[in-house]
């Protein structure tokens, strides 16, 4: 590429996105027009956004006297003014620096509550000016902040964007654009531009092509789903003959010490690249040459097959993001522990579509060897589908381990970005756990990533943040075992007991309280005064008993049954219903015990296989229309008998 006779290029990361790590598509630039030495410049107008302009005491007041206004005027109700004036009192007072993520207090889970904590009070603040759109963390909800009478945002281009306009003096402002949410901002800057600046020429390269994009008011808009589009342009300008169109992404020009991040996350797209060799010896020199530490890779699943022949570099920790609908191409079996093995930590599942047993099965494998999956619901747009995923989700936390459901986003003060209608949740008819899951505060991928570096997953998914008291909660680390006959159970106990056995799902429930109040033994687990797990062993009806010793031979008069057995999604994969069934087959005392389990319910076989129980008879129930299995505790089965199997 020939010189570009001093004509400058800004390439401009524009709000919001995630301020964790650089723009890929503003490294692509940077590569594009570097590799030769030219004479570009990079100007992350995303972390300024965040780090000084937002976060400052001076932006704090601004926003508040906005929402005292709006008040005044009648656009925004008592309420939410109320929880504003709250907010302002309590952060007025606050200082708040940005350093907390680049240390090490990061991984500390009680300072990194109360961080996010300020800081999403800080961008309710803030948000008074778009009211009633909503500025999260790395996106915007509701309506577009370009708005040209805009205070605060027209302040920062004033203030920030603006004088580093006048500082490089660029010729071409490049925005350089990785997510959908960063649209708004960028038309505001180029209105901006062609207002203040109107000699700049302003280019879009977007990741992909967005829905909105044909509302750019840029001079050309380009994407990286067709970047030799891009690389002609840049050769017609500049008059350049290049053709080379496997350029690496330069992250050298970009401010890698002031992301919010303790250790440097780096955004790749392997698909860009023309071989896995040039791939990994791009990774190696991000490693050596800036001190990656982590990456996150964008499409498409294909590129797992890079992990799955890569054997070095054990030392770093990926993330993809891919289409769940090529679920089918994925590798399955043992050759998905070479997978985790080789680094790969965080899958986060796009399009996820129709739910299907292949897709299922696919998420479960790769939880069981040690990948947290997410799933983003956020292109779903036909209800049913979203609803199925979210009763699923909701159903089974250890399997799908987070989700982002940005559509339910809930009242201007109250939002809710992952989360569950009530209807679709499950145990919703019970008392409810205290706070919510600790990951919906890791709102940011490379949060995630790194969290779950350091914590492992099986710890981050115990991890809860009780809001209303601002503590920490770790499921499990207080579970205390009863077991009690009905008449000793405390007050409410039982009620609540049926509300869970009927949440389960997996049994009739009309006589439920009819059975438990002539139960010889009730099991169940608290937790934080919440009952978590529970199951029973109870005396079986007369005719039942008769089948059974049709069934098997066996004279079934002295045992009981085992059943009414339901943990709560969150404790399942905590050993609640394991160190039950200890306690209830010890309480058994002069009874031997049996439980029914379906053919088809290979989940529950293996649990009752691992805690030594063994199946000793198969019927079919006219009733459930199926095959059933009748299992025992293995030592209580006698030598001489006769098992039918």
């Amino acid at each position: 590429m020939k010189a570009m006779n001093k004509k400058t290029v800004m390439i401009v990361t524009p709000p919001l996105t995630s301020p964790a790590m650089p723009s890929f598509t503003g490294a692509f630039a940077a590569g594009c027009f570097l590799r030769e030495a030219q004479n570009a410049s990079v100007y992350d107008a995303n972390l300024d956004f965040f780090t000084n302009h937002v976060f400052s005491k001076k932006v704090l007041e601004q926003g508040f006297k906005l929402a005292v206004q709006k008040k005044e005027n009648g656009l925004i109700s008592t309420e939410d003014f109320r929880v504003l004036e709250k907010i302002f009192q309590s952060q007025s007072s606050r200082p708040f620096s940005t350093q907390f993520f680049r240390s090490e207090s990061f991984y500390d889970p009680e300072k990194y509550f109360t961080a996010k904590s300020q800081i999403d009070d800080l961008l309710l603040i803030y948000s008074a000016a778009f009211y009633p759109s909503r500025i999260r963390w790395r996106l915007l909800k509701g309506s577009v902040i370009d708005d040209y009478k805009n205070q605060l945002f027209i302040s920062f281009c004033h203030e920030k964007f603006g004088m580093m306009l006048k500082q490089v003096l660029p010729k071409v402002v490049i925005f350089a654009l990785d997510s959908e949410s960063q649209i708004s901002g960028t038309n505001t800057m180029i209105n901006y531009i062609k207002t203040i600046f109107p000699e700049i020429q302003t280019i879009i390269l977007q990741n992909k092509n967005y829905a909105e994009s044909d509302t750019f008011a840029s001079d050309h808009t380009f994407s990286l789903q067709n970047q030799p589009f891009f690389l002609n342009w840049i050769n017609t300008t500049w008059k350049c003959k290049n053709q080379d169109t496997n350029l690496e992404p330069d992250f050298s020009l970009f401010p890698l010490k002031q992301y919010l991040t303790p250790e440097l996350i780096l955004p790749l797209k392997p698909c860009l690249f023309k071989d896995s060799s040039s791939f990994w010896d791009l990774v190696a020199k991000l490693k050596d040459k800036l001190g990656a530490k982590g990456f996150l890779f964008e499409n498409p699943i294909s590129s797992f097959e890079i992990f799955l022949k890569k054997k070095e570099f054990s030392e770093l920790f990926y993330g993809v993001q891919s289409d769940m609908e090529n679920l089918d191409k994925m590798y399955v079996g043992n050759e998905n522990q070479t997978l985790f093995s080789s680094g790969m930590t965080l899958i986060q599942w796009e399009n996820p579509g129709k739910k299907e047993d292949l897709k299922i099965k696919s998420l479960w494998n790769l939880s069981k060897i040690g990948v947290w999956n997410h799933v983003g619901l956020t292109g779903l747009f036909r209800s049913a589908l979203k609803n199925d995923w979210l009763r699923f989700i909701s159903l089974n936390p250890n399997i799908a381990h987070s989700f982002e459901n940005i559509s339910y986003a809930g009242p201007y003060c109250k939002p809710d970005l992952n989360g569950i209608d009530p209807s679709l949740q499950a145990y919703s008819g019970v008392k409810q756990l205290p706070g919510e899951p600790f990951w919906k505060l890791l709102s940011d991928p490379a949060h995630l990533l790194l969290y779950l570096k350091r914590k492992g997953k099986k710890n981050l998914f115990c991890l809860r943040t009780d809001k209303i008291n601002k503590t920490l909660i770790s499921l499990g680390s207080g579970i205390t075992f009863h077991f009690r006959k009905p008449d000793e159970l405390p007050p409410g106990f039982l009620d609540e007991i049926c509300a869970m056995v009927k949440a389960g799902g997996s049994v009739d429930t009309k006589y439920v309280r009819y059975n438990l109040e002539r139960a010889y033994l009730i099991g169940y687990a608290q937790e934080n005064g919440i009952i978590v797990g529970n199951s029973s062993l109870k005396h079986p009806r007369a005719e039942f008993i008769e089948r059974l010793d049709t069934i098997t031979g066996l004279n079934f008069n002295h045992f009981v049954e085992r059943g009414y057995t339901s943990v709560r999604p969150e404790y399942r994969a905590l050993g609640v219903g394991a160190r039950l069934l200890k306690g209830l087959t010890k309480g058994a005392e002069q009874y031997k015990i049996f439980s029914i389990i379906s053919e088809d319910n290979t989940a529950t076989q293996k649990i009752a296989q691992k805690n030594k129980t063994k199946k000793i008879a198969v019927y079919y129930s006219e009733k459930v229309g199926k095959e059933l299995g009748i299992w025992m505790p293995e030592y209580m089965i006698e030598k001489e008998w006769k098992l039918k199997l």
